[in-house]
């Protein structure tokens, strides 16, 4: 009778979950065809045992709490396919049944974490699954499943069940990764497996099936009339709505689709952020230019710094204020150097033609933009922006899958949500500036408010601008919050985000100062790759162990879709899939001295924070 229940729970739940979840696999090779196989998977939701029975080659076993059994809604499937129940304090007992499955040739999954995520992220992973690999002899194979996060069964929101889903459907990925031989199955090496498969799972996300270009115009047209980008300044705020700043940057993509092409493309932009500058950043994207995005500097010597630096780029045309040109002039080499005020950008299509593209931003749909600009051919591969994070540095160039993937990365966890709203100033030649404060609450449906360049240290402009708009995070380096000398304390403000250099000391003194927590976030080849956040609220502790966000010492826990390695203390990331293939695919180096926690926090020993 169980054989037929559930082949009769696979023919008819297996069509329904595809219709919601609209599943996606990879791996399921890597899946050993016969023999004991311990499964090891990420835990994010009360529904991640249907999804992985579902989705595996091979029938499955779950290892759960006893207290689940008894969960009547759920009860029915564990015992249906021979769910093993433990108890916390019989933990001997546990090991033995597990082994015993094992040894009898099952596939058994466990969720090593010992719970569910309330941080969007892989947190500690428990190690009773070691002495369950020793005994047994058996294989481990890590599995993660990305997009969990967004269901109604996670605790995205800070809730359980009780939220309205984001759409009617909710796009999930599995990723299967190679068998681990038993004696190679430690925490750390299960650790490493299990977020190399966050890469491939997030790899698959449907968002990657389409341009960048129609996922920009998409996003804006998401609640079109809300605002997007505000600035405060001396005559008040200027509030962008999510039409008002598409309908300006397809009116730029127009003028500038006509302009002869330079060596690469390339546009420099020398602007401080702002509603201004994220616009002439969506622009010149739309238009199949490529932004650069340069550090706004009076200094002299910085100039010229900037100017070396972005020479072997071959930009000839770089976007700036008209009272900063004559310090471009000085260093720009020969006479070819063209500059352009920023606000010429915005006249120069005409007054027709950015009131037409003003209304069709907010009338016609996204796909007939896209038709309009012909934009549908573009390829994700594309050099789609360029940064240069400090004078003298090399420049960064991102394509557009890179920078699409890394904007959705710091929205996939509990960091922030797709419908924040931040306060950030961050330069957006700076990864924490480009995508917290132009790309990702574009693509999403989030908010971003700031103070002009010349009203930065206006602390009354700075709380008026929180209070007006209900701000939740501010984003900022440690020259945003030394500069705040009073205390912060408004009621929607839930943490501020550090970004770059700083130790614990200095962070507990701003936040002394300050009345807010702050977390943390690391930046690294064009990526924001960690973040941390305050610690996640659960009222019913007794089912839900304490979670840490956060830690004074770590840059923070890393996003979904980045597979991490330490190696002789050096860090080595990698930010693309290498598919089902059995090459490594490329791992780019990180700093050494590196650290990686049970918690998963990222630590750098032997100094505060280095880049």
């Amino acid at each position: 009778m169980k054989t037929l229940g559930r082949l009769f729970f696979r023919i008819t739940m297996l069509p329904l979950v595809q219709l919601i979840y609209r599943v996606r696999r990879t791996g399921v090779g890597f899946v050993p065809r016969e023999g004991g196989v311990l499964m090891l998977a990420n835990h994010v939701s009360y529904i991640d045992a249907f999804i992985i029975y579902l989705t595996s080659p091979r029938p499955v076993r779950f290892v759960v709490l006893e207290a689940y059994v008894r969960v009547k809604p759920i009860a029915w499937f564990l015992k249906l396919f021979g769910a093993i129940p433990i108890r916390k304090t019989h933990a001997k007992e546990a090991i033995t049944r597990t082994v015993a499955a094992l040894n009898e040739g099952d596939v058994v999954c466990l969720f090593p974490e010992g719970g569910l995520t309330r941080l969007g992220v892989i947190y500690e992973l428990k190690k009773g699954f070691e002495l369950i690999v020793r005994k047994s002899g058996c294989p481990v194979v890590p599995v993660y499943m990305d997009g969990l996060w967004n269901s109604i069964f996670s605790f995205e929101r800070d809730k359980y069940f009780k939220k309205w889903p984001h759409g009617l459907s909710c796009p999930l990925q599995v990723a299967f990764g190679r068998p681990i031989p038993a004696g190679e199955a430690t925490v750390d090496r299960v650790r490493e497996a299990v977020l190399e498969q966050s890469s491939e799972a997030f790899d698959l996300r449907r968002v990657f099936d389409e341009s960048l270009e129609m996922a920009l115009i998409k996003g804006l047209k998401k609640g079109r009339r809300k605002s997007f980008l505000v600035e405060y300044s001396r005559n008040g705020p200027r509030d962008w709505s999510r039409a008002y700043t598409l309908g300006l940057a397809t009116a730029m993509a127009r003028r500038w689709m006509n302009q002869p092409p330079e060596e690469g493309d390339r546009i420099g932009i020398l602007l401080p952020p702002g509603p201004m500058s994220a616009m002439i950043n969506y622009g010149l994207f739309l238009a199949g230019k490529t932004p650069v995005n340069l550090p706004f500097t009076i200094d002299q010597r910085e100039t010229e710094a900037v100017a070396t630096s972005i020479a072997p780029l071959g930009i000839r045309t770089v976007i700036t204020s008209r009272a900063f040109m004559p310090h471009l002039m000085d260093f720009w080499q020969g006479d070819e150097g063209v500059f352009i005020d920023m606000k010429s950008v915005i006249t120069s299509p005409g007054v027709g033609v950015a009131f037409f593209e003003r209304m069709r931003a907010l009338l016609e749909p996204a796909w007939m933009t896209c038709w309009r600009l012909d934009l549908k051919g573009r390829s994700l591969d594309r050099e789609a922006v360029g940064m240069v994070r400090k004078p003298g540095e090399p420049p960064i160039l991102l394509t557009a899958r890179e920078l699409l993937k890394n904007a959705k990365q710091v929205t996939a966890a509990s960091f922030l949500d797709a419908d924040e709203i931040l306060f950030s100033e961050q330069s957006l030649c700076t990864p924490a500036g480009l995508m917290m404060g132009c790309w990702s609450p574009a693509l999403a449906k989030g908010k971003v408010v700031a103070r002009s360049f010349s009203m930065r240290e206006d602390f009354d402009l700075l709380e008026r601008a929180i209070l007006d708009h209900s701000v939740g995070i501010t984003v900022g380096s440690r020259e945003f919050y030394e500069q705040i000398r009073q205390p912060l304390s408004i009621r929607s403000l839930k943490f501020g985000i550090l970004i770059g250099r700083a130790n614990h000391w200095e962070i507990e003194d701003w936040e002394e100062v300050t009345e807010l927590p702050l977390a943390r976030a690391w930046e690294a080849h064009g990526r924001v790759v960690t973040m941390s956040r305050t610690d996640p609220n659960e009222a019913n502790i007794a089912h839900h162990a304490h979670q840490h966000g956060r830690h004074a010492k770590s840059v923070g826990l890393f996003l979904p879709g980045i597979a991490p390695r330490i190696r002789d203390g050096q860090l080595w990331l990698r930010f693309d899939p290498v598919g089902e293939e059995m090459s490594e695919g490329n791992w780019l180096p990180g700093p050494r001295e590196a650290v990686i926690d049970t918690n998963g926090f990222l630590f750098f020993q032997g100094r505060d924070f280095s880049e």
